[in-house]
């Protein structure tokens, strides 16, 4: 029997490098997903955008509000041409606002509130819903498993191990920990290698722990930034 959720569990949950902080007038502060990757992972789970799902031409609306003049968008998107296969989003932006330093206009505002409108509209199938439920802490989300563990936790090097030998493994192994992209793709190297590791002479398994250490930290602070 398919899940009433099936769907949302597909689109729920944004890698971490689709995801980038924002802040707004007044320091409010937030997360923002990348809107292409909304397309891609609908493309991924339906199909071609105007195949198997589309959006509806957008409605806009002007509103002067004092000396600012705001723009909403109303967008239907459709997972079938019937009209039960479509769900709707609003989203808004200012054209022209009012600064200290005096009037701004902005020739993108209705680009942005589309896309405002879309994204909106894509949250009623779930896309992206971990980040706006709140699950996102801004560096990671808060159920996921714990940061992996420094090298050495269940590795010490094997005594006598010759490092000419292990150069060209250790090389190797320096070599992903620097191109590992992501905090879960370090922890996953970790556990595929913890053999080869353990394997290596003490001394190469002190410099992989530093090597392990730097590098999860900068994927931290990227995370954070």
């Amino acid at each position: 029997m398919t899940s009433n959720t099936e769907i949302w569990d597909k689109l729920r949950r944004v890698p971490p490098e689709h995801l980038k902080g924002f802040q707004r007038a007044g320091g409010f502060k937030g997360t923002a997903i990348k809107p292409m990757w909304t397309i891609h992972r609908m493309t991924e789970v339906y199909g071609p955008v105007g195949k198997a799902w589309g959006i509806d031409p957008p409605s806009f609306q002007t509103v002067t509000a004092g000396d600012e003049i705001l723009v909403y968008c109303t967008v239907g998107v459709w997972i079938s041409r019937e009209a039960e296969g479509r769900f709707y989003g609003v989203g808004g932006d200012k054209v022209r606002a009012m600064f200290g330093s005096g009037p701004r206009n902005d020739d993108e505002a209705f680009k942005k509130a589309y896309t405002d409108a879309l994204t909106n509209a894509l949250k009623m199938l779930g896309a992206g819903a971990d980040v706006h439920m709140g699950l996102w802490n801004g560096s990671k989300y808060v159920d996921e498993t714990p940061d992996p563990p420094p090298v050495m936790v269940s590795v010490s090097g094997t005594a006598g191990a010759s490092k000419a030998a292990a150069r060209p493994e250790y090389d190797a192994l320096v070599k992903a920990i620097r191109n590992a992209a992501s905090v879960n793709a370090l922890k996953d190297w970790y556990q595929a290698n913890v053999k080869a590791i353990d394997e290596m002479p003490p001394d190469f398994v002190d410099e992989l722990r530093v090597e392990y250490n730097d590098r999860l930290s900068e994927l931290k602070r990227g995370l954070a930034a």
